[in-house]
């Protein structure tokens, strides 16, 4: 027997020894700076760690300071609130009052207040004590919100009455649910049962029984160092003076130090002799009425949490707004540990079970997401809000400045405008409502509460969310009362806002999908994806309308804009222009602007949505967000530089679409030639091909390195992916599981909206380009000729006009490609009114030339063109005139003609041209102009007499009419002409009408050959013509 007991207390002893060795030897400076880098990343300015390990074997540490301010250290002495671990005290002491027969654990609460009362499906129901104890009451979790702020002796009552008539969640005794206040309602029991204030109970009767001499609740019991309290907020702890909530001192406001909680954990082991072992022993035992939690995969006993893991584990946090605690211990190994913070950090809980498993020889693995991740996020959103608010902020301030000093006028509010606010001020509604259940969604809190408990940054996230609408509303207002006269930049404040809702909406939209998989009640999740997915899609649709609307109107302007331009140009300049040139910009280049408004809204909401997602993945793991945005910057950079060889094959082929869009319009115009001959006409398509073919090689060549691109991209996008989800762990390896998740999940929805960016970028080149080629057209046309409607014009009237008199003009074409350009002149001649004039001579002779000199086409570079001896500008030379050119261009309307006013003379002139039955005007149109080559000739001719001008120019009129109508021309057409005072000029090649002529201009080569009105030079004429 006695050789046993030595061998017992040999045994003993080896196992205390190695558990001692274990804790001196485990713990050591890698344990201390891990602890140290929790604290770091948790925002926890001090710590206070008790370690107990064997039969006395303790060690008590602090970390870091009480009080940041002044530099105090914490040390063992150092008090913490120890937030939830109170309950264990609080349990402790209902066990003794039952041992003194002053309470049994089955009476229900209202044997002792009879005044409490609760229901169940509208009917009442009894909660008893040991229901409390054990968390089995079905008083909801989220009750702790309704907890006031007291300080009165009657706090406890209080706070019970907050909850007198609550729906129960579930049935009493029936299921698990983890609620404060049941220990509230404990604490108001053994102040009713012992006559005596919670507090005065605890002290005398449970605190000073244990040994505990600096333990009290709430307030400190001695002068030692009360730890500064601190909350987290934007990545730091912060000093955070918490409400007092006296009726949640049994929950949670008892106040102890390191040297208090080693006693404490020693009591709980069973390494210290006491009277109240036995009681402390029946506090851990689990309650197995009931299913274990499912987030703890714990029993709950009394006070602590029982592991179901096997591994013996009694353990309990605590969590109050400015504190954090942790209390574990495992009795089969002789083990505990105790770690007390002075900040709201989640932090605390990780390194009391990185502790305990570490002192237990296993490797800690953080299985859960610390809550640090909720600052991080509302930190982001908050200075993102912030800026926003600061942008709006001075955009406001320019509004008003702008309204002080007369910038902006007042616009008298259209019902269309009072619409929009209303609908604005009704969109807000769902919105408010979403701010206002923000806190019950979170957490089932109310307002009041959830700025307690949050990190600061939530606080400030709101007030800058709610100033933000509110600015943003008010600016609007504004903003529509004094309009900016830019209808563009009127816009674009609210373009930006939208753009922004939409697109953070958008973001928000996966981040509430990704934060519901897995949770129960998720009825608050479908409201705020039902706002968010309803706030992308209007935004989107807003943004997209007015985008498109805006681009339309750009391209509607440009048009106009290049339309100016041209009609700005002299037809000198405007000749030289590439016809193909001017109809792909007018029409090419200015719908493939039209057609970037959704480009341009994609773009905007992928970089709003991609910068949302990266800005979360910041919050979960920052370096590893650096390195992801790294990667796609280089695949940026890879996509940018494949995509920049391809713009100079985008800018040939829009080169080659100029020369294609040439070639159509030669088949218009000379189809007819192209058609007599079929090799030419084959020769012709063939070119035509090649060219189809060169713009087909640029374009698929482009569009090749564009496709290149994008696989690049997609390819280092899914590398991403795989750097995550098999590098990062590696690089990393303080990453979990769960972030690795987070970060797949957002990625894979980034995936759309970064590919939507790399899309994006060659529409943004084919723009740049389209964008480049208007402004080089805009550059390349002079706007030489000012022609405002009616700024000084000349009296054309037939009455008015005397006579022409062209001195000494001359003109020579500029072609840096030959030396010896073709030149017209000197030209002298003088026409009065009622003469008229023919220009002869052979193919390029220069009569068309001077056709245009005298008419004002083309300017002289010497000479002078005078009308009633006054010299006339070439830029309005033309309005005296009216003229068939050749070629000529007959439009499907009159223009500068009113009909009204000449319905006589119009039907009058059909007749005479013999078109009364076969064409007919109406409101200045044509009815055809699909007529013969003659017909359309007297159509035009019809407008020169309806536009009555003084002076009238006919370029080979009459080669086109049959020879009756030819001689009718002549014979009667032109004397009429020149009986009603018309000065006439007339190219021609009919010798036998020279006599109608006052005068007869040859031209050779450029230069008159003569100029006579003398018979004996007709008579010569017609005889060379004859021979």
């Amino acid at each position: 027997m006695i050789l046993k007991n030595i061998i017992s207390l040999i045994a003993c002893f080896y196992f205390f020894g190695i558990q001692f060795l274990n804790a001196q030897s485990i713990y050591n400076k890698t344990v201390e700076d891990q602890i140290n880098y929790y604290m770091k990343v948790g925002d926890i300015p001090g710590l206070s760690i008790v370690i107990v390990s064997g039969d006395s074997t303790q060690l008590i540490k602090g970390f870091g300071y009480a009080d940041l301010e002044k530099k105090i250290k914490v040390s063992s002495e150092t008090l913490f609130e120890i937030g939830s671990c109170s309950k264990a005290f609080t349990g402790l002491g209902i066990f003794m009052l039952e041992k003194k027969g002053l309470l049994k654990l089955d009476d229900p609460v209202s044997k002792y207040l009879p005044w409490f009362h609760v229901t169940y499906k509208k009917e009442k129901k009894e909660i008893t004590i040991r229901q409390l104890i054990h968390h089995t009451s079905g008083i909801p979790w989220e009750t702790i919100s309704d907890i006031p702020q007291d300080n009165s002796s009657t706090a406890i009552a209080n706070t019970i009455k907050q909850v007198i008539g609550v729906e129960l969640k579930n049935s009493p005794g029936k299921e698990y649910e983890y609620s404060t206040i049941n220990y509230d309602i404990l604490g108001g029991i053994i102040e009713k049962v012992t006559g005596k204030t919670y507090e005065n109970y605890m002290d005398e009767d449970v605190f000073k029984a244990l040994g505990l001499k600096n333990t009290s609740v709430k307030i400190s019991p001695s002068n030692l160092t009360v730890a500064t309290g601190y909350k987290i907020g934007f990545y730091a702890p912060r000093k955070y003076d918490a409400p007092i909530y006296r009726g949640n001192g049994p929950a949670g406001y008892v106040i102890s130090n390191a040297e208090d909680m080693s006693r404490w954990l020693k009591l709980q082991i069973g390494l210290v002799n006491s009277n109240f072992e036995s009681l402390i022993t029946e506090t851990h035992i689990k309650d197995e009425s009931v299913a274990p939690s499912r987030s703890e995969l714990a029993s709950y006993a009394v006070g602590w949490f029982v592991s179901l893991k096997g591994d013996g584990k009694i353990y309990h946090g605590g969590l109050n707004p400015n504190y954090t605690a942790y209390v574990a211990f495992s009795k089969t190994s002789n083990l505990g540990i105790v770690v007390l913070a002075n900040s709201n950090s989640d932090y605390t809980e990780i390194i009391g079970n990185y502790l305990f498993e570490t002192l237990k020889g296993e490797k800690y693995k953080l299985d859960h997401n610390p809550n640090a991740i909720v600052d991080n996020s509302f930190s982001v959103l908050a200075v993102i809000l912030g800026l926003f608010l600061i942008l709006v902020i001075t955009y406001l301030s320019y509004l008003l400045f702008a309204v002080i000093k007369g910038i902006r006028k007042y616009s008298p509010i259209k019902k269309k405008e009072i619409g929009r606010i209303g609908l604005i001020v009704l969109f807000l509604i769902p919105v408010s409502y979403g701010i206002y259940l923000i806190p019950k969604a979170m957490i089932g809190f109310s307002w009041e509460s959830i700025i307690v408990w949050s990190p600061i940054s939530f606080a400030v996230f709101i007030g800058f969310l709610i100033s933000t609408i509110g600015f943003c509303l008010l600016t609007y207002i504004i903003d529509t009362l004094f309009q900016h006269p830019n209808p563009y930049w009127k816009s674009a404040p609210s373009l930006v806002a939208i753009s922004l809702l939409s697109g953070l909406s958008n973001m928000a939209v996966i981040l509430i999908i990704t934060g519901s998989i897995g949770k129960k009640d998720i009825n608050y999740n479908l409201f705020y994806f039902i706002l968010a997915f309803g706030l992308y899609i209007i935004g989107r649709k807003l943004v997209q309308t007015k985008l498109f609307k805006i681009t339309m109107s750009i391209v509607f302007d440009l048009r106009v804009k290049l339309a100016n331009k041209i009609f700005a140009t002299s037809y000198q300049y405007f000749e030289k222009l590439d016809r193909g040139r001017i109809y792909t910009t007018l029409n090419n280049d200015t719908a493939t602007i039209g057609n970037s408004a959704n480009v341009a809204v994609n773009l905007i909401t992928s970089i709003i949505t991609v910068l949302g997602g990266f800005i979360f993945l910041a919050t979960i793991a920052f370096w590893a967000t650096i390195i992801t945005l790294a990667s796609v910057t280089i695949i940026v950079v890879i996509y940018n530089n494949v995509i920049g060889k391809a713009e100079k094959y985008f800018e040939i082929a829009r080169d080659t679409q100029n020369v294609y869009m040439k070639m159509v319009n030669g088949i218009i115009d000379g189809f007819k030639e192209l058609s007599l001959q079929n090799k030419k006409k084959s020769e012709y398509e063939k070119e035509l091909i090649s060219v189809s073919d060169t713009y087909r090689n640029n374009n698929v060549f482009a569009n090749i390195k564009l496709i290149n691109a994008f696989l690049v991209g997609e390819s280092l996008l899914i590398l991403i992916l795989g750097l995550v989800v098999f590098g990062i762990p590696k690089l990393f390896p303080q990453i979990k599981n769960y972030e690795s998740m987070s970060f797949v999940i957002v990625l894979l929805y980034l995936i759309g909206p970064v590919n939507g960016i790399l899309n994006s970028i060659p529409v943004l080149i084919q723009l740049k380009v389209a964008w480049k080629r208007i402004h080089q057209f805009f550059n390349d046309i002079p706007a030489n000729i000012v022609s405002k409607e009616g700024e000084n014009w000349p009296d054309t009237h037939v009455s008015n006009v005397k006579n022409i008199v062209v001195e000494n003009v001359n003109f020579e074409y500029k072609n840096e490609k030959t030396l010896n350009n073709f030149k017209v002149g000197p030209i002298n001649f003088e026409l009065n009114k009622g003469n008229v004039l023919f220009i002869i001579g052979g193919n390029g002779s220069g009569k068309t030339t001077l056709a245009k000199l005298i008419t004002g086409l083309y300017k002289p570079d010497n000479g002078r063109i005078l009308i009633n001896d006054i010299e006339i500008d070439s830029g309005i030379l033309g309005e005296y005139y009216s003229t068939v050119l050749n070629p000529f261009h007959l439009f499907d309307k009159m223009y500068n003609v009113d009909l009204k006013e000449k319905s006589n003379e119009l039907n009058k002139y059909l007749k005479i041209l013999d078109l009364d039955k076969k064409v007919e005007v109406s409101d200045n149109k044509f009815s055809t102009t699909d007529l013969s080559g003659g017909q359309r000739k007297r159509l035009a001719l019809l407008q020169c007499y309806l536009e009555d001008r003084p002076i009238y120019l006919f370029d080979e009129w009459a080669a086109d009419q049959d020879p009756e109508y030819k001689n009718f021309f002549y014979r009667n057409l032109l004397p009429k002409m020149k009986k009603d005072g018309k000065i006439i000029i007339a190219i021609t090649h009919d010798d036998h009408y020279f006599d109608i002529a006052d005068k007869i201009l040859k031209l050779d080569m450029g230069t008159v050959e003569f100029i006579s009105n003398s018979s004996t030079v007709e008579n010569a004429l017609y005889s060379k013509s004859k021979n």
